[in-house]
């Protein structure tokens, strides 16, 4: 269908300016063009293609993008061989229209952030049209398109469920320097699918969202403010005797989100403070927010603010927290500036929690306690998350030697199983029997008494949950030669730690009967245990994660880079089915090379490491390629707040060209 409607519509818009059949001559255009180009094959089956050309077209007051892909398969999500992505684009004094795939961010994201990151594989556009009036002062913005949005399941590559939204949306925002308005409203009718008991199902919900924001810019200060609120409601459909349709809506779930941070600038330093308070969905702790059965809560659109340092380096992105965007409270602080030498430092903290504290009423029931005030917590059943990150960096022998120099440590409860601490009484009871008959050769008892009962109140401790920390150095150095030439070095040492914690005076088991937890020893009720096991296969007690990178590159022009990651325990699990000649000179096997080992079985000295080469060479300034093999561990990617665990790529060949015409 948007072929024939870019095929009708291009030559009736432009037909005022110049003849219509001219929007096929390629010389009536300003245009640019950019292709990427992915591939990759390893011997562990992962293999994927991805092709992906944009075009861009510019007249007068008239823009078109078109986005082809061919990906079969694609690294992440769904194979596809067809046009992606459009977008005609009209503007004429403060009017402009747009018509295919839109992006828009409104404020922070509470309502609306729309974007497209294909490292996780995450697109939440909508396909729809978009009309904007913009004046000195005031800017209406009025929306409405369809978004199919996919989420994985089981599977780490492939997604398994679809959630179609079809929104209307409106955005106001007016300018009164030094103070700038927003209005934002946003509804959306979405398809959820969801699997219970194993069986694909679907169910139609409809999204009400309101949300308005403020901000205010001084000479060294700014600051940021943005609250909405969020209903949801089932809906329904039954068939009247008229034959009519009637939409019927039930409340499901409603929630709140409110964000605040401010700047503040003082000669070279800077001082960065921000808070948010997230609230459409509080499960207790062992269920969680990201089940496809658990649905009227945050939806696609959403793309909040994530308190926490979003870090470029792997060893940090992989023990970066996942946000729960349904449940949240928390804050960051981050202090910057230079120091002299010309040296610069950055430090920061985050504090994040749910918004309630938990309490196991039995092995399957819990009751909840909001958070008093506005901060975060450290109580273990609100599940806290800290982390503290500090930077050096800046230049040495007379700007020839660049450094960057870090730490960073997080500390959070991922899990909770059971959290119980307070009084529970133990109840004994005595009986006596009060009537009896003979009966044959025997008596029999008919009925009986309670004759005395005791009851002891005792202080009952019993936890159950995950906690996991990592301490992380990363180190980089980049040597600058007087001939353009560059000589780079990556050093990075990880701790991490991921253990399951038994504490208190009661096992877990419960008495139904009487309503209590029951001791671990009765007659010595303060018999308390404190239990930690590692959560890593073959119980390692922690992680350790090392990595060497070794770089050569001639500036704008060319890089050599050799990288050498291992750990003493893989997370995750997988079989590395060949060994290869880069693997064999790194680790100096002279066997290898003289044909006495067998290629298809690695020796047990290359257990849990992982080596790559990469080159990368500019054909021109518009022009990449790059070769990479080897292989590369894997793990937990996050952006804007979404995580991905990418697989493994064991023993391999990537490829990749990018060119802008």
């Amino acid at each position: 269908m948007y072929k024939k409607f870019l095929l009708a519509v291009f030559p009736f818009l432009i037909q005022s300016e110049q003849d219509a059949f001219s929007v096929f001559d390629l010389d009536f255009w300003n245009y640019n063009a950019g292709i990427v180009m992915n591939f990759g094959d390893s011997y562990d089956d992962f293999t994927y293609m991805e092709n992906r050309m944009d075009l861009n077209f510019f007249k007068n007051n008239f823009s078109a993008w078109l986005q082809y892909e061919y990906s079969d398969p694609p690294e992440l999500g769904f194979s596809i061989k067809d046009l992606r992505k459009y977008r005609i684009e009209y503007s004429s004094g403060p009017w402009s229209i747009k018509y295919g795939d839109i992006y828009e961010v409104w404020g922070r994201g509470l309502v609306l952030a729309q974007l497209d990151d294909q490292g996780i594989d995450f697109d939440n556009s909508s396909r729809g049209y978009l009309i904007n009036y913009q004046s000195d002062n005031i800017s209406v913005t009025q929306m409405s398109g369809e978004t199919v949005n996919a989420q994985l399941g089981a599977d780490l590559r492939h997604p398994e469920f679809e959630f179609t939204h079809n929104i209307d949306a409106t955005n106001i925002n007016f300018e009164a320097y030094p103070f700038s308005y927003g209005l934002s409203f946003l509804q959306s009718n979405e398809l959820h699918q969801l699997k219970p008991l194993g069986v694909m199902d679907t169910v139609d919900i409809n999204h009400r969202l309101h949300g308005a924001y403020i901000s205010w810019f001084g000479s060294n200060m700014d600051i940021f403010i943005e609250y909405m609120d969020k209903q949801s409601k089932s809906r329904t459909f039954q068939t009247n005797f008229s034959g009519q349709e009637i939409e019927s809506l039930a409340p499901l779930k409603r929630g709140s989100a409110a964000y605040f941070n401010s700047n503040y600038y003082l000669g070279n330093w800077s001082l960065f403070f921000e808070y948010k308070r997230y609230s459409f969905d509080r499960l207790n702790p062992v269920d969680t927010d990201y089940i496809i059965n658990n649905y009227g809560n945050r939806i696609d659109y959403q793309v909040m603010p994530i308190l926490y340092r979003e870090q470029n380096h792997s060893f940090l992105g992989r023990a970066a927290h996942q946000t729960n965007a349904n449940d949240e409270r928390g804050y960051q602080v981050e202090l910057s500036g230079g120091l002299p030498n010309g040296f610069q430092i950055v430090t920061q903290y985050s504090h994040l929690s749910r918004n309630d504290t938990w309490k196991s009423i039995s092995p399957i029931e819990w009751s909840r306690k909001s958070i008093a005030g506005f901060l975060p917590t450290t109580n273990f059943s609100a599940l806290p998350y800290e982390e503290f990150y500090a930077e050096l960096n800046g230049d040495l022998l007379n700007n020839r030697l660049q450094f960057k120099a870090a730490i960073g440590t997080n500390e959070e409860v991922t899990k909770v199983n059971r959290f119980f601490k307070g009084l529970s009484r133990s109840i004994s009871e005595n009986w006596t029997y009060t009537d009896s008959i003979w009966y044959g050769e025997d008596w029999f008892y008919l009925d009986s008494q309670i004759v005395s009962m005791d009851t002891t109140t005792n202080q009952i401790e019993t936890m159950l949950y995950q906690k996991s920390k990592s301490f992380t150095i990363p180190i980089d150095f980049t040597l600058s030669l007087n001939n353009g030439y560059s000589i780079g070095l990556g050093l990075a040492y990880q701790e991490r730690y991921k253990n399951n914690v038994k504490r208190g005076n009661a096992g877990g088991f419960y008495n139904y009967v009487d309503s209590t937890w029951i001791l671990n020893d009765e007659t010595n009720p303060n018999l308390f245990t404190n239990e930690t096991t590692s959560n890593y296969p073959n119980e390692t007690p922690f992680q350790i994660n090392r990595m060497i990178s070794l770089s050569i590159g001639k500036a704008s022009k060319w890089a050599l880079t050799l990288n050498y990651d291992w750990t003493n325990v893989q997370e995750i699990i997988t079989i590395d089915p060949k060994y290869n000649p880069l693997e064999a000179f790194i680790y100096g096997d002279v066997k290898y090379f003289k044909g006495q080992r067998n290629k298809n079985s690695p020796p047990p000295f290359t257990k849990n490491k992982w080596v790559s080469l990469e080159f990368s060479y500019n054909l021109s300034s518009t022009q990449r390629i790059s070769f990479l093999y080897g292989s590369i561990q894997g793990g937990l990617v996050c952006s804007n707040g979404i995580c991905r665990i990418l697989q493994p790529f064991n023993d391999g060949l990537k490829l990749s060209y990018s060119a802008i015409f």
